[in-house]
């Protein structure tokens, strides 16, 4: 059984990490135990922590030159970053936790909400540079009752870097930092600035990169469609300090992506909707983020509060999709005479902007560890839409197409959802042994549509596009308690939710060249789940380790289903139609070997079913990820060496079946990879790193990102083979 193929390999890494120490004397100092805050909003040691939490330190962030969003979780145990390919261009589609993704997972950037990206279709919220943090925090599991809506398979919350990380009073840091990798021929440059001065501090970060689009394997035989791209970021802080006990916080990040692909797939003839032969198709798309945010922090000492903060924060994301087509069209088939050369343009726009205000207070008080707050939230929405043909003899300009659609138009029209929430959690110290963890958070939400022509022209069948008002109270319960010392044994209950977006409650988009109409649904409702999870953690002398099982039930989830036909027109709808349920066994475990040796292990084993009892596709494989991290007496020079067994995935697929015949699934086979990290201070002010990735040159794939493919259709997502990344470092 190849799980037990895979139990074998890891068991054996797990006691050869227990055997080398009896054969290595252990006489480096204890790691500092690392403090958690994603959990409960409350600062709180890592082996006291109610649930399951995974961390990504900004010296792993570096150690691995992190470039993009897969990269950064490659190594979080029950956490994943698929692919797909939408209008011929490649992105990240988001963050799936424990098999559960896509806009279900919460994410947060120094505690306010990332905006949404959008490409025909398809979601994703891959818009931060992943250079600009030095701590990730990932809560796995339903976490609606601290975060809210979204939070239906968990939480993930960046913080991004601060001045004091990097200077002392009276200092100042700066730096400039080069990278390259080959994978996708990046070159990127880095500049870093932080000042403190008494009462102010000041950080500045400005990055700017080119890449190509990633490369795969070099036995692929076909490839996704070429992509150039670069892109800036710049995250800027101020800080002043009151006195002691106030001080307040201005963040200006940003992000701007320029991506232009080659759309070969785009090329060629084509025989509907008309039949016409592509000779050129390009894509020039454009993404803006701008996130403002104030924040003051204070300390109380009162009878209400101890410490506390206020946030206003205000962010805007414009996304641009462009696409040219040079073209010659066939107006009256091929019998009808000569083409007509066309050019063909569509613009396609995502815009969003939110704006919102939170408060979080802290009080502890005998027993009890609280903390509680609100936050109020608008989101803007839009999708304009602008497609034209320009005949390039007569430069005749044409914006009525198929059915007829008329551009421009809007994918629905725009919408607005206020949110309001309350929250409190308590953590209670029940003995000496006993803590309980209890939470609650009410949500409101209220849902506009505000139609106009250009929606109008979306919806030519004049579906009502309704209000919708929800509220929802979520609750999560749970317990620690010390075995020992040493061992301590959680268990916990929580719930989570997620409201229909935009999309589920609006889109009324009507395509008459393919034949099918989305409906709105009035009567559409949140999504819902419970997660249970048990678990025990451990330390003894330099290892520690942890233990946990879950099980996560998902009912309503909303999917696309067909209702019937009007005049032939196929009506599709977005209902709550789908229940889930996922279950599995994580497992970690890290020791200090020696002074200079650290070595963990972590392995997951999941499983998931639809209401239908079939297997869930986006639960990834089991699989092991190992670790070993070196560094000299000297500090000086530092390896990591990495590697990942991953277990098969599903081997008994049935074929897929369309109008061209049936074709066999793509069923995947196991692997294990390896990466190499090696880290050299060559002075006290220059450092260099090398990275090898993929160091045997295995040829593989992802589960999550091919699921459901055919055989023979998906070596465009193969993931690369062995390549070189880079960076060099020197400080001022």
């Amino acid at each position: 059984m190849k799980i037990l193929k895979l139990g074998l390999k890891t068991c054996f890494a797990i006691s050869l990490s227990f055997a080398l120490p009896m054969q290595i004397q252990a006489q480096s100092e204890e790691r500092i135990e690392e403090v958690i805050t994603v959990a409960t909003k409350i600062p709180t040691a890592a082996s006291d922590v109610v649930g399951s939490v995974a961390t990504i330190s900004q010296e792993d962030i570096e150690a691995r030159m992190v470039n993009d969003l897969p990269q950064l979780l490659e190594n979080s145990v029950g956490v994943s970053a698929p692919k797909g390919t939408y209008s011929g261009r490649s992105r990240n589609e988001g963050i799936i936790i424990r098999g559960i993704g896509d806009s279900r997972v919460n994410l947060f950037i120094d505690g306010f909400r990332i905006a949404d990206s959008y490409q025909s279709g398809g979601f994703g919220k891959d818009l931060v540079d992943t250079g600009l943090l030095k701590r990730v925090e990932i809560l796995k599991g339903p976490s609606s009752a601290i975060y809210g809506s979204d939070g239906l398979a968990g939480t993930v919350s960046y913080t991004t870097k601060d001045p004091s990380d990097f200077a002392t009073d009276g200092d100042n840091y700066s730096s400039l930092t080069f990278s390259t990798n080959d994978a996708n021929n990046l070159s990127k440059v880095n500049y870093l600035f932080a000042t403190v001065r008494n009462s102010f501090e000041a950080f500045l970060q400005i990055g700017q990169s080119e890449m190509d689009q990633m490369s795969v394997h070099r036995d692929a035989t076909e490839k996704l469609n070429p992509m150039k791209g670069d892109s800036e970021s710049i995250l800027a802080k101020f800080k002043y300090n009151f006195s002691n006990s106030a001080d307040m916080i201005f963040t200006f990040d940003s992000q701007t992506v320029e991506s232009d692909y080659s759309l070969l797939t785009d090329e060629g003839f084509s025989f509907f909707p008309q039949i016409e032969s592509v000779s050129k198709s390009v894509g020039d798309d454009h993404l803006d983020r701008d996130r403002y945010s104030v924040v003051f922090n204070f300390e109380g000492n009162n009878k209400y509060f101890d410490s506390g903060s206020v946030r206003l924060f205000s962010q805007d994301t414009d996304q641009v999709q462009h696409t040219t087509k040079t073209k010659a069209v066939f107006v009256n088939g091929f019998a009808g005479g000569p083409p007509t050369p066309m050019l063909e343009v569509k613009d396609y726009q995502f815009n969003q902007e939110i704006s919102g205000f939170s408060f979080d207070m802290i009080k502890m008080t005998g027993k009890h560890s609280i903390v509680f707050g609100g936050e109020t939230e608008t989101a803007e929405f839009s999708r304009p839409k602008d497609r034209s043909e320009i005949n390039l003899i007569t430069q005749a300009v044409n914006r009525v197409f198929f059915g007829p659609e008329i551009f421009p138009n809007k994918a629905f029209p725009d919408s607005e959802v206020e949110r309001k929430a309350l929250y409190i959690n308590d953590r209670i110290s029940l003995n000496e042994k006993t803590t309980m963890v209890l939470g609650a958070r009410y949500d409101s939400y209220d849902q506009k549509a505000t139609p106009d022509s250009l929606s109008a022209r979306g919806n030519p069948n004049d579906h009502d596009v309704l209000p919708r008002s929800d509220s929802e109270v979520s609750v999560k319960l749970g317990f620690i308690y010390d075995i020992s010392e040493s061992t301590s044994l959680f268990a916990q209950y929580a719930e989570g939710y997620r409201n229909p977006d935009f999309n589920d409650a609006y889109n009324t988009y009507t395509n008459f060249a393919y034949g099918y109409t989305i409906v709105p649904n009035p009567s559409i409702k949140a999504e819902y789940s419970e997660g249970y999870e048990f678990g025990l953690r451990g330390k003894t002398g330099k290892t520690s380790w942890s233990l946990a099982m879950y099980q996560n039930d998902y009912k309503d989830f909303i999917q696309g289903t067909i209702t019937g036909f009007i005049q032939g027109i196929m009506q599709y709808q977005y209902a709550n139609l789908g229940e889930v349920e996922t279950d599995g066994i994580e497992f970690e475990i890290g020791r200090e070997l020696n002074r200079n040796l650290y070595a963990s292990i972590g392995a997951s084993f999941a499983d998931g079913k639809d209401g239908d009892n079939n297997d869930l596709q986006t639960i990834s494989p089991d699989e092991a990820k190992i670790r070993f991290e070196w560094n000299s007496d000297n500090g000086k020079f530092g390896i990591n060496l990495i590697s990942r067994i991953v277990d098969s995935g599903p081997q008994d697929l049935p074929p897929s079946c369309g109008r061209s015949g049936c074709t066999n699934a793509l069923m995947i086979s196991g692997r294990t990879t390896h990466d190499l990290y090696f880290n050299y201070n060559v002075t006290e002010n220059m450092n260099l790193k090398v990275g090898v990735r993929n160091l045997t040159d295995k040829k593989y794939w992802d589960w999550i990102t091919v699921a459901g493919m055919s055989e023979g259709t998906a070596d465009e997502y193969l993931l690369p083979g062995r390549n070189v990344s880079a960076s060099f470092r020197i400080n001022f």
